[in-house]
């Protein structure tokens, strides 16, 4: 039961990372090779400002806000004239590859390339003691705010006129200009929603490892695309399932067997799933035109 209560916490980690990279995917049927690199920026930022006194919910807000700003940014200036050129995907893939790597190599130079310790203060402290379990507070603030998220979200998605407005965008875009939707404005919504939770996701990585370099989220993008094949390409839904099967079986793993398994496991994640179900656990086979 310890076990899997940690499994879930660190899955609801991937779940926000997940999430982060679907909404995204729905839209250009791309993977930004960029996420983490927002990620690890506004994770820093709040960093940075805790340093300053400001109280950890505004200091997280404020890393939030930065990270969906970026990533706004970052599609207007990047993504958005390779969409106007109908550029393929592999243009998507090199370039979102050589502005994460530059990213990467200026909070390198920021940084000096240490670690820096990640205050802990503010955040949940202590365990809950339920007989001979002990469930840290902190795992499960992070279980129940990624679940939060993901419900808020959802709902947003599907019970909102906006929300259906963004859906149709990514269903296609020509057809919903037709009918008089803004896709530039679904663009950058969904660029600042994926911003903002991918840095929520990781201010709760570095507070659980009270550490953070400029690096320490390299992994996330493999554990990102386990997550989304797992549960679904496309589907927010899948995305929760998916993070959280994923962080369970990561951490009974590392118990059981090596904590070099990590990304070894999300590796046989995509394989098993790519060869057993393609749609994922909760997608859908989509049919293209050719």
């Amino acid at each position: 039961m310890q076990q899997l209560i940690n499994g879930l916490a660190l899955g609801s980690t991937y779940v926000l990372v997940g999430v982060g990279v679907t909404l995204i995917w729905g839209l250009l049927r791309i993977l930004t090779f960029v996420h983490v690199q927002v990620l690890t920026w506004g994770t820093f930022v709040t960093l940075w400002l805790l340093r300053t006194g400001l109280p950890v919910p505004l200091a997280v807000l404020l890393g939030m806000l930065f990270g969906g700003v970026v990533y706004v940014a970052i599609d207007a200036t990047v993504l958005r004239p390779l969409r106007s050129r109908n550029a393929g995907e592999f243009s998507y893939v090199i370039v979102t590859i050589g502005l994460a790597l530059v990213l990467e190599t200026v909070l390198r130079m920021l940084t000096g390339g240490s670690t820096e310790a990640f205050p802990r203060d503010g955040f949940p402290k202590g365990a809950l003691q339920i007989g001979s379990l002990s469930l840290p507070w902190l795992h499960l603030a992070t279980l129940a705010i990624g679940l939060l998220c993901v419900a808020v979200l959802s709902l947003w998605l599907h019970r909102s006129s906006f929300g259906r407005s963004l859906r149709a965008v990514a269903y296609s875009r020509d057809d919903a200009e037709l009918l008089g939707i803004n896709s530039g404005a679904a663009y950058r919504v969904a660029f600042f929603i994926s911003g903002m939770i991918t840095v929520l996701a990781g201010v709760f990585i570095a507070a659980s490892t009270a550490s953070l370099s400029y690096s320490s989220a390299s992994h996330l993008l493999l554990v990102a695309v386990a997550v989304i094949i797992l549960g679904g390409m496309g589907s927010v839904a899948g995305a929760c399932a998916g993070g959280l099967i994923l962080g369970v079986v990561e951490v009974m793993a590392q118990v059981h067997l090596s904590s070099e398994l990590r990304d070894a496991i999300a590796l046989l994640f995509i394989l098993l799933v790519l060869v057993l179900r393609p749609s994922g656990l909760m997608g859908r086979a989509e049919a293209s035109r050719v």
